[in-house]
């Protein structure tokens, strides 16, 4: 893998153009990777022009350094970021007085998940100095949190003990913007503070996060249904919010454990602390479910594709259709198919999985 250079710390530091071409979204530099190579194959095998092939060689292989050198940023800003120390600029509340404090940054389990394609958008935005500082970022600190109850991570997902914890901020609200100074800072090419950062003693932390990022307008249902596990104890939330942070949908999440899925509505009242009720025919059984999702991961099958509803919503029909032990039975079985992606890529209805539940059950 590329190592971060001169020229390349040159770019960081001298224009936002730059900054995202280095700090770009991972995801979508490998998906132009991907499909630059893709046409380079296309032109190979389509015996183009030398000229032509030798051109796209370039584009791929400029794709490739660019997404090699996002994925270099990456690494070293991370593995910085999870053992430094940050100065937090510390505003008084009442004073309005401004104190530094060093702290390590944490996260409370299953807040809402940080996205990295924004974390990105905020590094740009830093790096050229177009940041406004005026946004609070707010914290609490760790220990509190975890002598609450709640369970505090640092950046890369370990959970923290209480003696640990006292050495951490956890972000409550900003934790894109945080990660961003996090990462410039990390590297070394950004000096600065993290600013305007405000320290609250928080009660019921769930109930704040609720609050303070609008539901239903900035949430999408994903962090609204991550967001519920923190507002309610029911298991069937603290399940789908596992499944969500391992790249599952929402709507597949609640299929799963559930046969039925879940209005805004409902998810809204479990994060204000209310009641909800199951949809007609809806039972929740989470031993079902992750006895899907394990028999499914047996048959080298990607979360990319148990997320897809076809599979759950398939597999829900065969088993009225023959019963939960066949059913089950040809799911198991799919572990000795050795079937590669392009099976799965495949499956574009519900038939189409059921289709291959059978084949399985008659092998």
């Amino acid at each position: 893998m590329t190592t971060l250079n001169v020229n390349t710390v040159e770019m960081v530091n001298n224009s936002v153009e730059s900054n995202n071409a280095i700090m770009g979204n991972i995801e979508e530099l490998t998906k132009v990777f991907e499909q630059e190579e893709k046409e380079l194959n296309r032109l190979v095998k389509g015996n183009r022009n030398e000229a032509v092939i030798a051109a796209q060689q370039k584009v791929v292989d400029e794709a490739k350094n660019q997404m090699e050198q996002a994925k270099e940023f990456e690494r070293i800003s991370k593995e910085k970021a999870v053992n430094s120390s940050f100065t937090f600029s510390v505003v008084d509340d009442e004073t309005g007085a401004r104190t530094e404090q060093q702290k390590k940054i944490a996260f409370v389990k299953n807040n809402r998940p940080v996205s990295s394609k924004k974390v990105d958008g905020f590094i740009a935005l830093i790096a050229a100095n177009k940041y406004d500082k005026a946004f609070p970022i707010i914290v609490m600190e760790a220990s509190k949190l975890i002598e609450e109850g709640y369970t505090v991570t640092d950046i890369n997902g370990k959970e923290l003990t209480k003696e640990e914890a006292k050495d951490y901020f956890v972000i409550l609200d900003g934790q894109h913007r945080s990660t961003a100074f996090a990462k410039l800072i990390a590297t070394g090419k950004y000096q600065n503070l993290i600013p305007n950062v405000h320290v609250r003693d928080i009660e019921n932390v769930g109930e704040y996060l609720v609050d303070i990022n609008n539901v239903g307008t900035s949430w999408d249902k994903k962090d609204r249904l991550v967001v519920a596990s923190l507002t309610s104890n029911n298991e069937l939330f603290q399940n789908v919010a596992k499944l969500l942070n391992e790249g599952f949908n929402p709507t597949t999440a609640m299929l799963i454990y559930t046969g039925k899925s879940l209005s805004d509505k409902q998810v809204n009242n479990v994060l204000q602390g209310g009641e909800f009720i199951l949809p007609k025919d809806a039972k929740v059984d989470i031993e079902r479910g992750n006895k899907f999702i394990n028999l499914c991961k047996a048959a080298k099958m990607d979360v990319s594709f148990i997320t897809k509803r076809y599979f759950i919503k398939g597999f829900n029909s065969h088993a009225i259709s023959i019963s939960e032990e066949q059913a089950f039975k040809a799911l198991d079985n799919l572990k000795y198919k050795n079937y590669k992606e392009d099976k799965w890529k495949g499956v574009k209805s519900e038939n189409d999985f059921i289709k291959i539940l059978k084949e399985a059950l008659e092998a």
